[in-house]
């Protein structure tokens, strides 16, 4: 028998796989070598084509983004690989799969269920982050012509969201609302009147606040949120008389955990990172439901949220005339975009206020 022949016997099994160029090579090799005792793998003449599943390449980004406690991204790439497994109806969602019409099908589907667009648009932006990342990744199949996003794909939509500002008004009948002291909710009340006066503080902040931010007379801190990147914004704050009241209240000298507030004593100690997030989230949960009910003492008809804090020190700013450019600077914006995006709602008001003055 000829080696071609013994070739094409050996490889009987798999002939309607291969192509016309594949079985020239296993015999080519056979006559090079000369060896009819070692045959090359058939899996080393054709390389297997990869197939990488969101839920896989999602799981080794969750895994890099907890290595660096950056649980705030881990928990929207958890969220959104629930959404597109229920959707897909298994795991084996391919990332190749993810396409325009599939995007616009999980769309569909999901507002179909009442729920909103921009708890959506979350979801969307970490399939998005995991997608790019996997594009970037020589050990993925992907490149740019299958990504799904973008001017020529899918574009992720948005709503506006409900004004969350509140008049000062409202600020000072949350001052006066008589409630006993060390009660829980004159904690969360103290709580989000010191984040008004810094400015609209991220409850994040409040929350981890070191003591040593604490320096005379002002605070001088770097927002939690914004401290990876090369644009982190460093606050310096005139701490207001309401602000120092508070802070000389919750002031413990034998606390020796280094924070300003008692929010995260408890826990910051741990080893335990994700922990500590995880904890932190339910305790943001349980100081909105505790602020519900102070607005609802006030009589407000929408929820009151730590938002608010920080969209009414905005809002009262630009009625009181400063520019935008300053107040995105107080928040610590490092675009105008994001301070734009404040005041989507609100120009209109401040001009119908700026026409009363000139007409009345």
């Amino acid at each position: 028998m000829s080696l071609a022949q013994e070739v094409l016997s050996d490889h009987h099994a798999v002939l309607k796989e291969l192509t016309a160029d594949q079985i020239t090579n296993l015999i080519m090799q056979r006559f090079e070598e000369n060896d009819k005792e070692k045959l090359p793998p058939i899996h080393n003449l054709a390389p297997q084509s990869r197939k990488t599943t969101l839920k896989e390449y999602g799981e080794k980004v969750i895994a890099r983004y907890k290595k660096a406690n950056r649980f705030g991204m881990v928990g929207s790439f958890e969220d959104a690989l629930v959404t597109f497994s229920k959707f897909h109806g298994n795991d084996n969602l391919l990332l190749t799969d993810i396409d325009e019409t599939f995007l616009e099908d999980l769309e569909a589907d999901y507002l179909g269920q009442g729920l909103k667009l921009n708890g959506l648009g979350t979801k969307l932006r970490a399939v998005r982050r995991i997608y790019n990342l996997a594009i970037k990744d020589k050990d993925t199949e992907l490149n740019e012509t299958h990504y799904p996003f973008g001017k020529s794909g899918y574009s992720i939509r948005t709503e506006k969201a409900k004004k969350r500002a509140v008049n000062l008004e409202v600020i000072q009948a949350i001052r006066d609302l008589d409630y006993p002291i060390n009660s829980t909710r004159w904690h969360h009340r103290n709580y989000f009147l010191f984040m008004f006066n810094m400015r609209g503080m991220n409850f994040i902040d409040l929350a981890f606040l070191p003591t040593d931010a604490i320096q005379e007379d002002r605070l001088r801190y770097k927002r939690t949120k914004t401290k990876r990147g090369n644009s982190v914004k460093e606050f310096n704050i005139k701490i207001t008389e309401e602000a120092q009241r508070i802070l000389d209240y919750y002031a413990d000298p034998k606390n020796d955990k280094g924070l300003a507030f008692p929010i995260m004593r408890d826990v910051i100690d741990s080893a335990d990172k994700e922990y500590i997030y995880k904890l932190y989230q339910n305790r943001l949960r349980n100081h909105n439901r505790r602020l519900a009910f102070i607005g609802e003492a006030v009589g407000l008809t929408e929820n009151l949220t730590t938002y608010v804090a920080r969209h009414t020190f905005a809002t009262a700013g630009l009625h009181k005339g400063i520019s935008k450019a300053q107040i995105g600077d107080m928040l610590g914006h490092t675009n105008y975009y994001t301070t734009e995006a404040y005041f989507d709602d609100f120009d209109k008001d401040v001009l119908d206020d700026a026409a009363d003055q000139i007409l009345g």
